[in-house]
Parts: C-alpha cells; sequence; structure tokens
C-alpha cells in the first residue's frame, strides 16, 4: 500500500478551517497562534496524517469506538464523535461550553427517527 502524501493545500485549507473556527475558544486560538508563531502548524498536522496511516485502534478518549483520525493538537487517535473534522482537533481540547454549541446545530437524529446511529 503506498504511502498517502499531506499537500500543503490540504494543510492550509485545514490551518484557514482552524483560523476561522478558533475564536469560539480562547485556549485553541491561543495554541493556535503559539503553532503559528513557532512554525509547527504544519508540522503537527503533517504528524497527525502520519499517524493516521498507522493502525490507530479505540478512540482515546471515549475508548469505544475505532478511531478513525488524530488530533493534531494532542496527537490522540480518535473517532469521528469525538473530533472536529473541520479543524482537526478532538473534542478534550475544545472547552466544552463551544464542545456544546457545535454539537447543538445537529439534530439529536437517533431520537428523531427511532433507529440507531452507526459510523
Amino acid at each position: 500500500m503506498g504511502k498517502k502524501k499531506t499537500s500543503t493545500k490540504s494543510s492550509d485549507a485545514q490551518i484557514d478551517a482552524i483560523r476561522e473556527m478558533a475564536p469560539m475558544n480562547e485556549d485553541l486560538k491561543k495554541w493556535v497562534k503559539e503553532a503559528e508563531k513557532e512554525g509547527i502548524l504544519t508540522q503537527k498536522i503533517k504528524e497527525a496524517a502520519d499517524k493516521e496511516e498507522k493502525e490507530l485502534g479505540k478512540c482515546e478518549i471515549c475508548g469505544e469506538k475505532s478511531a478513525k483520525s488524530v488530533c493534531i493538537k494532542c496527537n490522540k487517535s480518535v473517532c469521528l464523535s469525538c473530533y472536529f473534522k473541520m479543524i482537526g482537533v478532538c473534542k478534550n481540547c475544545v472547552d466544552r461550553e463551544t464542545v456544546d454549541k457545535w454539537l447543538e446545530k445537529h439534530p439529536d437524529w437517533e431520537k428523531i427517527l427511532g433507529v440507531e446511529w452507526v459510523d
């Protein structure tokens, strides 16, 4: 199996998304500024992509579902439910109030439809 390349273009798009969402969380905003200042934000994104190529096992947050991504801030392997793909960080790296705000935007289809959601 060939190695997946992380393009600069996709890294730039992810950085732009992080910048856009960062104002919602002061801690994340501070981390983004520091990582950009140190020139390590692109490196963090690449490290996460490299880790994703390996077997990730179970989510390091919920411990239940299979991990599909890696948080660019804490480098934990996380499932889709514990990860904000748009900005590349896990729900532990975003304050609780912001997580609740983002999750409120999505209806609880399990309750509405009476079915179990499967990732």
